[in-house]
């Protein structure tokens, strides 16, 4: 999800459309390509439900799957792809606000306040990642901070330093990998109590 300062609403969301619909879907040998398939039909079938689901629910689908037309060579007509789909319009408590739907879509909501948002992003579940963009440096600590989320990037995303640990909060897991807590993570401690 991606929640969205009121004030700049409708232009990001204006923009984010345009860039969205520039994405080209097809197979990853493809060079042009951005995307691929999903791993099964499935899972397909799965992020598709969300979609329906969001409809059902009154909210809009923007751009994606039911709203443009997927090209692709007849050669790969029959695999699992799909366009990203962009939804708006949806409550906080939809499923496709508060689960994790592991395919190419994302709710774009917006927000009033600092202090809104936290609740509302912090109300969900799960906390594996979070990406935080603002000019304000302040508001950039602040509420990077407050968020229950085990990695947060700030005016980046996808920057991985291999020596800093990574996992998630809540039902997005307990652990820790990267740098010494690679140990950890990918060996199992023992404890041997011997009386003499």
């Amino acid at each position: 999800m991606i929640f969205v300062q009121k004030s700049i609403y409708s232009e990001f969301l204006k923009r984010f459309l345009e860039a969205t619909r520039l994405w080209k879907v097809g197979i990853p040998s493809d060079p042009s390509a951005s995307m691929g398939a999903l791993i099964s039909k499935a899972h397909l079938e799965k992020v598709r439900s969300y979609i329906k689901k969001a409809r059902a629910e009154g909210a809009q689908i923007l751009c994606g799957e039911g709203v443009d037309k997927l090209s692709l060579p007849p050669r790969n007509q029959g695999g699992y792809f799909m366009l990203p789909t962009v939804i708006t319009d949806i409550k906080d408590e939809s499923c496709c606000m508060k689960e994790e739907i592991f395919g190419p879509v994302t709710c774009v909501v917006p927000f009033d306040s600092e202090e809104e948002v936290i609740k509302r992003a912090n109300s969900v579940k799960y906390g594996l990642a979070a990406t935080v963009w603002s000019s304000n440096v302040g508001r950039v600590h602040r509420v990077a901070k407050k968020l229950q989320s085990g990695l947060v990037w700030t005016n980046c995303w996808l920057i991985r330093e291999l020596n800093l640990p990574f996992g998630g909060m809540k039902s997005s897991g307990v652990g820790r990998e990267g740098a010494k807590d690679s140990y950890e993570f990918f060996t199992e401690v023992k404890t041997i109590t011997i009386k003499h």
